[in-house]
C-alpha cells in the first residue's frame, strides 16, 4: 500500500465505521444504511487506488523506462530547452491505474520545478503546457531525460520526493499523482521509440525507448 494514501484511507475508514455503527444501532435504517454502503464502496476504491505492487525492474543503461502505468496518447518530435532535439511520449493514467511513479533512468537529478497552472482534463491536447505540473530533469553519462507529472480535473495533488543533486536508480519510486493524471517523458531524438499510440504501459517495466 502506498504511504501517500494512508491519510485518505484513515479518513474514509473512520467515516465508514461511524456510519456503519449508526446504521447498526438504528436497526438498519435505510437512512443510514445507504450512506454506510456508499462509504464502504469508496473505501474499497481508495484501497485499490493506492495499491503499490512490487515490481522486478530490469535495469539497463540504454533503456528509458515508463515512469507510470497508463496508455500512450501522444508521440511527437519536440525541441526542448534541456534535452535539445527530442521526442516526447505522453501517457494518460486513469483512476484505475497504479499511480506510483518511477524514475525512467539512473543518474543525477539536475532540477525539479513545480509549475502552477490550470486543471484541464489530462487528455486535453494542451494539458502539457497549461496544467499544474512537477517537472524533473536528470542526466547520466549517456543521455538527458525530462519527465513531468501533470495534474488533471480530478488529480490536484502531485507528490514528488526528488530533489536537485539526488542520485537515483532506474525504477526507484519517486512519487505519485492522486486520482487520474498525465505524464510526459522527453528524451533525445537519437533514441529508438519502442511503444505505439494506444499501447498500455507499466511503470518501471515497459521500455519506452532505447539508446542505440
Amino acid at each position: 500500500m502506498a504511504r501517500e494514501g494512508y491519510s485518505n484511507i484513515a479518513i474514509i475508514l473512520g467515516i465508514t465505521l461511524i456510519l456503519t455503527t449508526i446504521s447498526f444501532f438504528t436497526g438498519g435504517s435505510l437512512y443510514w444504511k445507504i450512506p454506510s454502503m456508499v462509504s464502504g464502496l469508496l473505501l474499497i476504491f481508495t484501497l485499490y487506488f493506492f495499491r503499490d505492487p512490487e515490481r522486478e525492474i530490469q535495469q539497463n543503461p540504454r533503456h528509458i523506462l515508463s515512469p507510470g502505468d497508463g496508455v500512450i496518447v501522444e508521440i511527437k518530435n519536440v525541441n526542448d530547452d534541456y534535452v535539445g532535439e527530442a521526442i516526447k511520449v505522453t501517457m494518460f493514467l486513469s483512476p484505475l491505474n497504479v499511480h506510483i511513479n518511477r524514475v525512467p533512468i539512473s543518474g543525477k537529478i539536475a532540477f525539479v520545478n513545480y509549475k502552477y497552472g490550470a486543471f484541464k482534463a489530462a487528455y486535453a491536447e494542451d494539458a502539457s503546457e497549461v496544467n499544474e505540473q512537477s517537472v524533473v530533469g536528470m542526466e547520466n553519462d549517456l543521455l538527458r531525460v525530462k519527465y513531468s507529472q501533470i495534474a488533471g480535473i480530478l488529480a490536484r495533488r502531485i507528490i514528488n520526493y526528488l530533489r536537485e543533486d539526488d542520485e537515483v536508480t532506474q525504477g526507484d519510486r519517486y512519487g505519485m499523482i492522486k486520482f487520474g493524471s498525465r505524464m510526459d517523458v522527453i528524451f533525445p531524438r537519437s533514441a529508438k521509440v519502442l511503444v505505439e499510440l494506444k499501447e498500455p504501459v507499466r511503470g518501471g517495466l515497459t521500455v519506452l525507448a532505447r539508446m542505440d
